[in-house]
């Protein structure tokens, strides 16, 4: 079977609505293996997967962002932007909002919106450089937190 056989399959699959996926752990599977073929360049078929476990009303933020950033991959960036809009209201972490509009600025330039995209990386950048480094903690010199 040869590669773009498989993904046009697993494309096929993925907007049957016969799919069902009952258990956590099938979901967790799925998640695993789209998550595999998005770090092996494979977007389409990590977007193929993706499709068969997110739904309309999905409130996992994590699910929501990989599917964002493959469609996004895929150069879906159409797709992408109301899943950045369910994230906008459901993801209110303090760094999430830097990540998402960055986010943001990929997938308008990639729906071929270039002047939206081009604003929205300016906030990106202006809101990164009031906030500063994420995450950043100081640490001791063997890698650990001082105590």
């Amino acid at each position: 079977m040869s590669n773009s056989d498989g993904a046009q399959r697993t494309a096929d699959v993925s907007k049957s609505d016969n799919v069902s996926l009952s258990s956590g752990q099938e979901r967790d599977l799925l998640c695993v293996l789209s998550y595999l073929h998005l770090a092996c360049g494979q977007s389409a078929q990590c977007v193929a997967l993706l499709r068969l476990i997110v739904r309309n009303n999905s409130q996992d933020v994590d699910l929501l962002r990989i599917f964002a950033y493959a469609l996004i991959s895929e150069g879906l960036g159409d797709e992408a932007l109301p899943i950045l809009d369910r994230l906008d209201t459901l993801d209110d972490g303090p760094s999430s909002c830097i990540s998402l509009m960055l986010l943001r600025s990929h997938a308008l330039r990639r729906a071929g919106l270039l002047d939206e995209a081009r604003v929205a990386f300016k906030n990106y950048v202006s809101l990164r450089d009031r906030t500063g480094p994420i995450n950043q903690r100081s640490e001791g010199p063997h890698g650990q937190h001082p105590a």
